[in-house]
């Protein structure tokens, strides 16, 4: 922490609140070592730093702490404010403080025993230049960590320790796994009953729990993505501090780019126990100073992690993670990390606390945009999979022929994607065509709430495509398998699928797509209507332009048909029943 850039730093949060609440643990027996693990990026370290300023003996901090919330107090009992401006004053530069990052030049160790030898030394010179006078080390056989810390306390005051990375040395493969249990039996015996300890803040991506048996580091309490409801707010930004950074950034960048909405779709989608939502700050802060939305997750650590994380040989994964692609939620009882015997919500919960899932409310969902672009590529990695990568790719051309009203192009994307899937002996039905759809207008979901199986008019809709922006088209898609295009537009019109538009407060024209698949040929046939939101026809376009029938009916036709069985029938029965909403 440097002693003053935090504070000039435009993009500062102010996070120092969380020293009023650790202040109120120092002491207190039983209840005065925390650990809160969250993913990379999200403000550990800083918080770590922050605290290592704070505490220490041999840091005038006053001038940095003095401006920051901290010195003001956070409760709103007026009482309790007052106790904890009296505990900002007496804690503060009271105490030795030490500060371990187990990530730091790991690569320099190959046994456990050579780093901890390593990080002693470092404490004897430290004691050597602070107290030159006082006699407590010896070197002797007890010449150990642990052992200088008990004879240095006799003589000098309480210990509070900072552990940055703690689960470093767990995921390095330099120490083998004999070592990664002795690493854990050394943080029990630093840490656990120690006279010389007055409070102690240990920070990293995993929980203890996933890694050991809780009974065996039982000296922390422990809070991570998946049970906090005491510091989260520490972690992250809230909602309001993005909105106060964005409008900071408008005074002081006359000329920047970004909205809160754009930073909203992109970073948010974290949420705490209540349901509050949580920015990734290292994402929003990059986004700022560059003036440029992006995907900076990457630079939070190596793409190869959440492929190596997710298992597809786990029944059902595979389905799962298509479904969490396309936006949806899944629903999943999720314990305590580690407490977990099933395989998938083992899995779940890990990606829950790496950061690349959220989890509220019983259900699973990637968080926004920049992880969905990850999860996306994992289908790259994956033969089976790639297929919805390249159908993702493709889908902002796909929109862009809808728009353009251009069915023979449209007919062509879906070819080629059908022609790279589907097999001769696959069965082709409504429900398997409808999943093609979805990943075929994958990035329709940039501009619009796309909503499937929806219920409008006298109907089910296959696809309504409502835009973000209400002065764009609306598009309805109804899909047909071995009937016609003309058919499937037919029933639009029958069901009405439009009905109500204009009152919802859409201005655009209206574009109804017809689509069918002949499975005998493998061919698609689409027809395109395009309607101004009074419904008066503007255009018709089709392909092939042979598929001749009956003048479709118009909205306020007379000579409305009955659907006809096969519209209103087999299709219908095999769509699914679940229907999404809007706002979901």
């Amino acid at each position: 922490m440097q002693k003053l850039g935090v504070i000039i730093d435009k993009f500062f949060v102010d996070k120092s609140n969380i020293i009023n609440d650790f202040n109120k643990l120092i002491g207190k027996d039983g209840s005065n070592n925390v650990c809160i693990t969250k993913p990379r990026r999200f403000g550990k370290t800083s918080i770590a730093a922050m605290l290592t300023t704070y505490y220490s003996i041999g840091i005038d901090s006053q001038e940095i702490f003095d401006k920051l919330k901290v010195s003001k107090g956070k409760s709103s009992d007026e009482t309790e404010k007052k106790k904890e401006i009296e505990q900002y004053r007496k804690f503060q530069g009271k105490y030795h403080t030490l500060y371990f990052d187990f990530s730091s030049e790991l690569y320099k160790y190959n046994s456990l025993n050579a780093l901890l030898d390593s990080i002693n030394d470092i404490l004897k010179d430290d004691i050597k230049y602070i107290y030159p006078n006082i006699n407590v080390l010896n070197n002797d056989k007890n010449d150990n960590l642990i052992y200088n810390l008990r004879n240095l306390h006799r003589k000098t005051k309480d210990f509070i320790i900072i552990i940055d990375e703690w689960d470093s040395v767990i995921f390095n493969n330099r120490f083998s796994p004999d070592d990664k249990v002795k690493y854990i039996g050394f943080l029990k015996s630093l840490i656990k009953d120690k006279s010389y300890l007055a409070f102690a803040y240990m920070t990293g991506i995993t929980p203890i729990a996933k890694e050991f048996s809780q009974s065996t580091l039982n000296c922390f309490t422990e809070y991570s993505m998946l049970d906090d409801d005491k510091y989260y707010q520490y972690f992250g930004f809230t909602e309001q501090e993005v909105r106060d950074l964005c409008e900071k950034n408008k005074k002081i960048n006359k000329n920047n780019k970004i909205e809160y909405k754009d930073l909203e779709n992109w970073y948010n989608g974290y949420k705490a126990y209540n349901g509050e939502k949580i920015f990734n700050p290292w994402s929003v802060y990059h986004a700022l100073a560059n003036d440029k939305i992006k995907n900076y997750w990457n630079g939070t650590g190596r793409f190869d992690e959440l492929v190596n994380i997710i298992n597809f040989n786990i029944l059902g994964v595979k389905d799962d993670i298509l479904e969490l692609i396309k936006g949806n939620k899944i629903k999943l009882k999720l314990k305590g990390f580690g407490a977990e015997n099933n395989l998938n919500t083992e899995l779940y919960s890990k990606m829950v606390t790496f950061g690349f899932l959220t989890y509220y409310d019983g259900k699973i969902s990637i968080p926004n945009k920049e992880l969905e672009e990850k999860f996306v590529k994992v289908l790259r990695k994956y033969k089976d999979l790639k297929y919805y990568y390249n159908m993702i790719n493709n889908s902002e051309e796909m929109l862009k022929m809808t728009l353009k009203k251009n069915p023979e192009e449209i007919c062509k994307i879906l070819k080629n994607s059908h022609m790279e899937k589907i097999k001769p002996r696959d069965k082709m039905d409504h429900g398997n065509l409808k999943r093609v759809f979805e990943f075929a207008y994958f990035n329709a979901r940039i501009n619009y709430i796309v909503d499937e199986e929806v219920g409008k008019g006298k109907g089910i809709a296959d696809f309504i495509f409502y835009p973000k922006d209400k002065n764009e088209a609306v598009i309805i898609i109804e899909l047909k398998v071995n009937g016609s295009a003309k058919k499937a537009l037919k029933q639009i019109h029958l069901k009405e699928y439009y009905h109500d538009l204009k009152n919802d407060g859409y201005k655009g024209n209206i574009l109804l797509l017809g689509i069918n698949l002949n499975t005998k040929n493998i061919s698609y046939s689409c027809i395109i209507e395009e309607r101004d939101n009074k419904l008066e026809k503007i255009s018709v376009n089709e392909y092939p332009e042979s598929e001749n029938e009956k003048k479709i009916d118009q909205p306020n036709s007379k000579n409305k048909r009955k659907t006809d069985q096969e519209s209103d029938g087999i299709y219908k029965r095999l769509r699914s029943a679940t229907k999404r909403k809007k706002n979901d």
